[in-house]
């Protein structure tokens, strides 16, 4: 129902009462006219986004999750590096694109590094702060039976820490998104956030809304698939 009443929204603002502009809001029905036409350069697109959306972001969880949890577990290490990792996930990612660009041979793998890094801050931080939070009769107990180091990580630290550090791997699924767009909007000739610059430069905006619209559906299915998953991971909550 929201989603009917925001089409009717639309329709209403730029069909019926021309309130927005015909130029920069077109009808949707001339946008989904161009859907035939454009639709094997969307695909093409979004093929070239998720190669480097997923291999980015899987890079981002097993490191940030795998130093995060050593770090947690430390409290020396992690007294003198937090101050650091302060620091440096205060730079905004966008601003080392130009570094990026000109520091790896190709611009595949600078926008991998750059998608890497904005995930990485945000799951590092999640997992430290999620391993420092777990109740230490967890821990006590496990000492009790005599659990090797291995078991007690896989079977008591990482399901303990596991809700607050998902809750960090979805909020940094987005920001790999995001990240993705602005790396697509330099040097590249593909993607999903390429064909919208593409077309704003010739004007096209029935091309570009085209574009948010089926950017927008990806993201919605991904974070569903990302949440099915969560709940898979996390059944033994009160709230799965």
């Amino acid at each position: 129902l929201i989603g009917v009443c925001i089409v009717l929204a639309y329709i209403l603002l730029t069909d019926v009462f021309h309130v927005l502009s015909d130029f920069l809001f077109p009808s949707l029905k001339d946008v989904f006219m161009q859907v035939p036409e454009y639709i094997g350069q969307l695909f093409q697109g979004l093929k070239s986004s998720l190669y480097l959306l997923i291999t980015a972001y899987v890079l981002a969880v097993v490191t940030a999750i795998a130093l995060g949890t050593v770090i947690g577990l430390k409290s020396g290490l992690r007294k003198n590096v937090t101050p650091y990792i302060n620091a440096f996930s205060a730079i905004p990612v966008p601003l080392l694109t130009p570094y990026a660009i000109n520091l790896f041979p190709t611009f595949r793998a600078a926008s991998i590094f750059l998608i890497w890094l904005a995930a990485f801050w945000v799951i590092l931080g999640t997992t430290i702060g999620a391993v420092m939070s777990i109740d230490k009769r967890y821990l006590e107990n496990a000492a009790t039976l005599e659990m090797p180091k291995m078991e007690k990580l896989f079977r008591v630290v990482l399901p303990a820490a596991s809700p607050s550090i998902l809750v960090g791997c979805s909020i940094a699924l987005t920001l790999s998104f995001m990240m993705l767009a602005v790396a697509e909007m330099f040097g590249a000739d593909s993607g999903m956030a390429y064909f919208v610059q593409y077309y704003s430069d010739f004007a096209r905006f029935d091309l570009v809304m085209l574009g948010f619209l089926f950017t927008a559906i990806v993201l919605v299915l991904i974070m569903y698939v990302f949440d099915k998953i969560k709940a898979r991971i996390l059944h033994w909550t009160i709230n799965n």
